[in-house]
């Protein structure tokens, strides 16, 4: 779903002259495309000399096209310069102009046209910071449904929470399949298989576990979290070798609900949030086995989001209460050892249906872009501009959470429909892709909508589920 773009690219050298008399000269390899050379000059007419060769990574335009052969016996135009290897801006790309003719020669022909954009070397092996992976505004296709679940029954599955990283996927849900579990599956191909489900059960004594969460870290672990309630523990696993091995199960934190992770980009690094009276935020460098200090987060009773990057930014959005329904941001410049002093983002997150099946909470999800620069928040509720049932919220930040947008509506339906459970990702350019569950259809569906810029809107919404 890249959207990709142009790199900038260099102007190819001419090609070298023919020889005189004989045949004409190769041309000379150009930095882009290389100009053809001229034809042999006369006698018994040489032949054109041959393009120059393709430069590599050289601007759009066609290569020049070789001189027509010079007269005597009539010789042979040059042909048209080649085109860039590996190509150039994509706004020239004009064919090269034709050779012109010698005394009786024959007229070279066009230079072919330069390469399109999209053959050019990948944007994130050098070029300008703007710079795309495939041609901006490309359509968005998704693949069909794939069962994540390995089990055979009609049990229930839900509260669902992905992660990625490593060039890995993994997710992790509740489980009602015999008793009820936090369940674990992982991907190395992208989603297109599954592994067989791990799990993290109910302790003896425990009254149930639930609420899972999952996290990646830059060297690749992968980090499986579950609350366990009677206890009031959060209890984890870990593995290192993508999958093949897990860890023995521990409880790492006290607290009565809602666990989230959030996978540091260094190796080892790890966060861990928790709602209640004393909610708060903690950092790992070490997988997990010890912790630092606890940054406090106020009396909360719905989870947190945690984003992390590569230049030390953390940003964890949340809602303070029911009472006073804020969207309070914490923010990080240090990777996690200090903190700013929170912000309330939005006074008002607007009207939760926690008695609607499915229920609505004031859970936020948030993402941002490798560098945490562009920053995205979303929730769903009713809210003034917004319909009289769930919409589908977003703030978007482009200076790493220092200002913010008011809040965007992102879905598009027209009819009475609720909008909720909305999740987000922000690409390597700044681009929000965003989906939630949709009852647009008298059903639940999955649905999606994607925005360069959610300030000036979003693309018309897309179905995601078959």
């Amino acid at each position: 779903m890249d959207d990709t773009g142009p790199k900038d690219a260099s102007s190819g050298g001419r090609g070298g002259s023919g020889a005189t008399g004989g045949s004409g000269g190769a041309g000379g390899s150009g930095g882009a495309s290389g100009a053809g050379v001229s034809g042999g000059a006369g006698g018994t007419g040489g032949t054109g000399g041959s393009s120059g060769a393709a430069g590599r990574g050289g601007t759009a335009s066609g290569g020049a096209a070789g001189a027509g052969g010079a007269a005597g016996v009539a010789g042979a135009a040059g042909s048209g310069g080649g085109a860039g290897a590996t190509g150039g801006a994509a706004g020239s790309a004009g064919a090269g102009t034709a050779g012109a003719a010698g005394s009786s020669g024959t007229a070279g022909s066009a230079g072919s046209k330069g390469a399109d954009a999209s053959t050019g070397s990948d944007a994130s092996k050098g070029g300008d910071a703007d710079a795309r992976t495939d041609a901006p505004g490309a359509k968005v296709v998704f693949g069909k449904n794939v069962r994540v679940n390995d089990d055979t029954g009609a049990a229930l599955q839900s509260e669902v929470a992905l992660a990625t990283g490593g060039g890995m996927l993994l997710a992790g849900w509740m489980d009602e399949r015999a008793t009820r579990v936090c369940a674990f599956s992982f991907s190395s191909d992208g989603g297109v298989t599954w592994s067989k489900n791990v799990s993290i059960p109910n302790l003896s004594g425990g009254s149930f576990v639930g609420d899972p969460a999952v996290a990646i870290d830059g060297g690749g672990t992968m980090y499986a979290v579950c609350q366990q309630y009677g206890t009031g523990q959060i209890r984890i696993m870990t593995s290192t070798d993508k999958g093949a091995t897990w860890s023995a199960i521990r409880s790492v934190q006290s607290a009565p609900d809602k666990p989230w992770a959030g996978g540091g980009t260094a190796e080892g690094t790890v966060f861990l949030s928790w709602l209640g009276n004393a909610a708060g935020i903690k950092r790992s460098v070490d997988r997990g086995l010890t912790w630092g200090t606890i940054q406090p987060l106020g009396n909360i009773i719905h989870g947190t989001a945690i984003v992390t990057s590569t230049t030390g930014l953390v940003h964890v959005p949340y809602n303070l209460d029911s009472a006073n329904n804020q969207l309070r941001y914490l923010r990080s410049k240090d990777n996690g050892v200090t903190y700013d002093a929170y912000r309330d983002l939005v006074a008002d997150m607007g009207t939760f249906c926690f008695s609607c099946m499915p229920r609505q909470h004031p859970i936020v999800g948030a993402a941002s872009d490798p560098t945490g620069k562009f920053v995205a928040i979303t929730w769903t509720s009713v809210m003034p501009g917004g319909q009289s049932d769930d919409d589908v919220w977003l703030l978007y930040s482009k200076d790493s959470g220092d200002t913010w947008t008011k809040p965007l509506r992102v879905n598009d339906n027209t009819n009475a429909s609720r909008q909720f459970e909305s999740w987000v990702a922000v690409d390597d350019y700044g681009r929000v892709h965003v989906a939630w569950t949709d009852l647009r259809n008298g059903q639940n569906e999955t649905w999606y909508a994607r925005s360069a810029d959610p300030a000036a809107g979003f693309e018309p919404n897309l179905q995601i589920t078959d």
